[in-house]
């Protein structure tokens, strides 16, 4: 009796797969988006107008239940971040509304209509605007396959069995929306709504990766999210991923899918909306002002926009000897030399380094390229020495930590350390890798070189070091 009941549920759902109901079988593009999803709603006892209408009690319901985050500037931006990515989301086209939820969890969700939550915690947590976009998108991208009310049907179908059929079909469409949501099961039907399917969440990150893609974003940045995730995860595991497929995963179909996507070759990964949204939020002064682009010396800051990315190493290399003759390089012939003092020098393309704002006038920061130079230690070894300066670039740097352990490598043919820091650049938010390698003079001082490139170019950046390091020489 049990194989029956399973084979006729089977065929049920083999025959409503493809079918929606009335408003809910095809999906059009609104204006602004470039394609279509992917994929379309599976069986939905609703039409749209109900999803909106059990959308908006449920989100009233849990405004009623929940505390908000009361800061108008912060619930502006939120709605505004939203308003961009809706423009370019196709399917249904609801009456999206953005709110903030007064927590430090990490967690976002969608009810049916187009009601989106954001806790407060996950814009603390994401490194970048691209990182919290990509968050948005993946709900939005919920709201639009209309997965809430797909999963609500199909719990309803697996709890009453066939008799739910009929009782839809005789009340038509022009049945009521209570009769609908008593169907299946009140209001309380707010659960249903938020536990997708594996299959609705890897939808919701492929067509989330193509929403951020068209609005200017770089998916990438959605992948590196769920490495906080993960990170999150070793502590405690945050309530976004207690139903999501494993973060592993999700950052290898949605890299896998880049390649499909319209990706801008230089895309947006911050703003100081978002900066200023995160301070509010974390305490801490915003690491990007709106006067903290990217600038060239002796250029108007103008000249660059915000997120541009620097041309990429030439295959052609110019040699390079410091005055004092301690070292000599090889840097790719399309970077510029900027001189701290006679032994300390900084190698990077145009557009891809700056002064800090409110520092000295020789205080830089650098997005992409090499810092190299030859400084007095006053610990007795190297390691030491080495430790001492890897945690200054932390001191620094608040959001950065340390990759590993000191390892012990070779630099101009004799015994090195190397060690690698990671975190958001304070000047565009873009995940960046830093990695310091560290070797003696002969005159007793510490040599060291500084690689610096954002964790998504680290390919692209990866022969140019290798060819900075083989060249070096060291004076004997």
């Amino acid at each position: 009796m049990l194989r029956k009941q399973l084979t006729l549920s089977f065929l049920v759902f083999a025959l409503l797969a493809g079918q929606a109901c009335s408003g809910g079988g095809n999906l059009e593009a609104p204006a602004g988006s470039k394609s279509q999803p992917k994929f379309k709603p599976g069986v939905n006892f609703f039409s749209p107008e109900q999803d909106v209408e059990m959308g908006r009690q449920s989100a009233e319901q849990i405004i009623r239940e929940t505390p908000m985050l009361d800061d108008p500037q912060i619930s502006n931006y939120i709605s505004q971040l939203g308003a961009k990515l809706v423009a370019k989301a196709a399917g249904e086209k609801f009456p999206y509304q953005f709110r903030t939820v007064a927590t430090k969890e990490i967690n976002a969700f969608a009810l049916p209509g187009g009601f989106l939550f954001v806790n407060a915690g996950t814009i603390a947590a994401a490194r970048n605007e691209g990182e919290l976009a990509g968050v948005m998108a993946h709900e939005i991208a919920h709201a639009a396959l209309r997965h809430g009310t797909n999963q609500a049907s199909k719990q309803r179908i697996a709890q009453m069995g066939l008799g739910i059929l009929g009782t839809l079909a005789s009340s038509g469409e022009g049945a009521d929306l209570g009769g609908a949501v008593s169907a299946i099961g009140g209001l309380g039907a707010n659960l249903y709504f938020l536990k997708h399917g594996r299959t609705a969440e890897k939808q919701a990150d492929l067509e989330g990766a193509r929403i951020i893609a068209e609005a200017g974003y770089d998916p990438r940045d959605m992948a590196n999210f769920f490495k906080t995730l993960q990170a999150e995860g070793g502590q405690r595991t945050p309530e976004m991923l207690s139903d999501h497929p494993d973060p592993g995963n999700r950052i290898e179909y949605i890299l896998a899918e880049i390649k499909n996507l319209p990706v801008s070759a230089n895309p947006t990964h911050t703003s100081p909306e978002f900066e200023q949204a995160k301070a509010r939020l974390t305490g801490r002064a915003p690491q990007l002002s709106a006067t903290s682009q990217l600038r060239r010396i002796g250029k108007d800051p103008a000249h660059l926009e915000l997120g541009a990315r620097p041309q990429r190493p030439t295959g052609k290399f110019k040699g390079f000897q410091s005055e004092d003759g301690s070292f000599a390089l090889q840097v790719p012939a399309n970077w510029d030399t900027l001189k701290a003092n006679s032994s300390n020098f900084i190698f990077a393309p145009k557009g891809a380094y700056g002064k800090i704002p409110n520092q000295s006038e020789d205080s830089m920061m650098v997005t992409h390229g090499i810092f190299v130079g030859v400084m007095e230690v006053r610990q007795g070894d190297l390691a030491s020495a080495t430790r001492a300066f890897i945690q200054r670039q932390l001191e620094t740097n608040a959001d950065f930590q340390p990759i590993g352990q000191i390892k012990e490598t070779s630099l101009a043919g004799q015994q090195a350390l190397a060690a690698a820091v990671a975190g958001p650049s304070a000047i565009n938010g873009v995940a960046e890798i830093d990695v310091t390698y560290t070797t003696v003079t002969s005159d007793g001082r510490m040599f060291y070189i500084v690689t610096i490139a954002p964790e998504d170019e680290a390919e692209a950046y990866k022969a140019a070091f290798q060819q900075i390091l083989r060249s070096l020489r060291l004076a004997k």
